[in-house]
C-alpha cells in the first residue's frame, strides 16, 4: 500500500469519526454554530464562561449526557476543523504577557509556539484552511474591482445603497468596509511592531495621520468611525493591548503593545510575508529579512 493510500485511509477514518460526533453529540453541533456566528458577526473573543454556559444550556435542551469540557472542546474542534477548516484556540493569560523591560529574561521571553487548549479562559477562532495564493489573489482582485466601482469622480459613494446594483449591503460590509478595516489594522500593527512593541498613544495617532487617517475626531471614511473609537475596538478584540501609567509630570501616560490575539493570529512568518510583499522583495533578496525583523520588533512575540 502506498503512502497516498495510507493518507486516504487516515482521512476517511477522520471523516467517519467527525460524522459520528456530529450524529451523536448535538451539544457540540450547536456549540459550533454559536462559535461560528460569534466569530462571523462580532469577530470577538469567546470567554470560557460563555462557552460553558452555551454547552450547559444546550445539554439541558437536548437532555444530553454531561461530558467534560475537555471532551466537548475536542469534539467542537473536530467539527470545526473537518467541516469548516477552523480551529478554536486558547489565549494565554494577560498576567503572562510581557509588558516590556528586559526581553532577555527567560521568564518573559518565551515564544508562543503552541496555542493553549481547553484550560484557557478565553478563545479565538483561527482559519486553518490551506493557503492558496492564486485563489487569494483572485479574491483580492475581485474585491478591489468591486471597491473601484464605488469611487465616482474621486468620491466614495458606497453609502448610497441605491446607486448601483453592485452596491448592496452585502458587498458594502464584505468588501469596502472590510478592506479598509483590515488595512487600518495592518498599519496600526506594523507601527507598533516596528516601534519595538511599545508606542505612546500620541505617537501612534501622529503616525496614522501620515496615512491620511483623521485625528481631529472626524470619522474615517468608509468605516464611519473616529480613530479613537477604532483603537478602542482593536483593544477590545485584543489585537492591541493598552498600558496605562501614572506620571508625576505628564499625568496619565497611555501606550500600546501587540495584543494576545495578534500574537496568535498573525505570527512572525506572516509579518515577514507582509514586509516582503510591501517592499516588493524577491525570494533571494529576503533571505536576511527574518533576522532584520526580529531585531526591529522587540519582544512582540514574547509572553
Amino acid at each position: 500500500m502506498s503512502s497516498t493510500d495510507n493518507d486516504t485511509d487516515t482521512d476517511s477514518t477522520g471523516d467517519l469519526a467527525v460524522l459520528r460526533i456530529i450524529r451523536e453529540n448535538p451539544v457540540a453541533r450547536k456549540a459550533v454554530r454559536y462559535v461560528l456566528s460569534r466569530a462571523e458577526s462580532q469577530n470577538s473573543i469567546i470567554t470560557r464562561n460563555k462557552l460553558l454556559s452555551v454547552i450547559h444550556d444546550t445539554a439541558q435542551e437536548e437532555n444530553a449526557v454531561k461530558l467534560s469540557f475537555g471532551v466537548m472542546f475536542m469534539d467542537i474542534n473536530a467539527i470545526l476543523d473537518n467541516v469548516y477548516g477552523f480551529q478554536l484556540i486558547g489565549l494565554p493569560s494577560k498576567n503572562n504577557i510581557s509588558t516590556g523591560g528586559n526581553s532577555s529574561n527567560n521568564n518573559t521571553n518565551k515564544s508562543i509556539d503552541e496555542p493553549l487548549g481547553h484550560r484557557a479562559q478565553r478563545f479565538i477562532l483561527l482559519n486553518n484552511a490551506p493557503y492558496l495564493k492564486n485563489l487569494d489573489d483572485f479574491k483580492l482582485l475581485q474585491s478591489v474591482r468591486t471597491y473601484d466601482q464605488l469611487i465616482v469622480n474621486g468620491e466614495y459613494v458606497g453609502d448610497d445603497i441605491g446607486l448601483e446594483s453592485t452596491n448592496t449591503l452585502e458587498s458594502k460590509l464584505s468588501t469596502d468596509q472590510d478592506l479598509v478595516y483590515k488595512g487600518v489594522l495592518s498599519v496600526v500593527l506594523c507601527v507598533i511592531f516596528f516601534s519595538k512593541n511599545n508606542i505612546l498613544h500620541q505617537e501612534l495617532i501622529k503616525y496614522l495621520e501620515t496615512f491620511g487617517i483623521p485625528s481631529d475626531g472626524s470619522k474615517i471614511p468608509i468605516l464611519n468611525t473616529p480613530i479613537e473609537d477604532l483603537i478602542k475596538t482593536l483593544e477590545k478584540r485584543e489585537y492591541i493591548a493598552k498600558l496605562e501609567e501614572k506620571s508625576d509630570t505628564d499625568g496619565e501616560v497611555i501606550s500600546y503593545r501587540i495584543g494576545r490575539r495578534t500574537q496568535a493570529e498573525f505570527g512572525l512568518k506572516s509579518l515577514e510575508v507582509l514586509v516582503q510583499e510591501i517592499m516588493g522583495l524577491e525570494e533571494d533578496q529576503s533571505k536576511s529579512l527574518h533576522d532584520d525583523i526580529v531585531k526591529s520588533i522587540g519582544d512582540s512575540y514574547s509572553i
